[in-house]
């Protein structure tokens, strides 16, 4: 079974390219909801996120507030590298676990995608066949993040600007996919590209 690396700037639509791949019998490990996973009480980055950060990220319940943790991360690029290190682990630990249970199931499924937007960050691309990295104008994935996250048009250009830049993202892809446009475009893309 291939192994694609499917990555991309926030608010490009690697989430809406990933649940089209799935609908062609992909399996899609997600590196946002593991990352989601991975904080949360009891399991392997919290304790480290707590005693870095400090309780003013918990809410009444000691669950991390992962919007505190997102202004503060976004606003400095320290704070941002140390969350990297702490969650890409236990991140590249998780997908790596995931792809032993799921690549023998060939008859279940075609390709095993890594949908990472930090995925050479996070040092996944060497254990992929190639990667695919899904492109949107910044203007386009602005508002596609204000309208998700519920956030103001400069937080979005914070979040972008914090990422790669485009040119660095298609220094390292083998594949574009454009998701700039309609879905008829990208369909037609993908089907292509399997």
């Amino acid at each position: 079974m291939r192994i694609i690396g499917l990555t991309g700037g926030t608010g490009s639509g690697k989430s809406h390219v990933g649940s089209m791949l799935k609908e062609r019998h992909a399996y899609i490990a997600d590196a946002d909801v593991i990352a989601h996973e991975i904080i949360e009480k009891e399991k392997p980055a919290y304790n480290e996120l707590v005693e870095h950060f400090g309780k003013g990220i918990l809410d009444e319940n000691d669950n991390i507030i992962r919007r505190k943790l997102g202004d503060i991360v976004f606003s400095d690029k320290n704070e941002l590298e140390f969350l990297d290190e702490c969650t890409h682990k236990y991140i590249v630990a998780e997908i790596k676990k995931l792809i032993e249970e799921i690549t023998p199931q060939t008859d279940k499924y075609s390709i095993f995608i890594i949908d990472a937007p930090l995925l050479a960050e996070a040092g996944l691309v060497d254990i992929c066949d190639s990667v695919w990295v899904v492109y949107a104008d910044e203007k386009v994935r602005a508002e596609r993040i204000m309208k998700r996250d519920g956030i103001t048009y400069e937080q979005a250009e914070k979040r972008i600007a914090s990422q790669k830049s485009w040119k660095e993202y298609k220094a390292m892809g083998a594949v574009i996919i454009d998701n700039s446009s309609d879905d008829d475009n990208i369909e037609s893309q993908l089907d292509a590209l399997i």
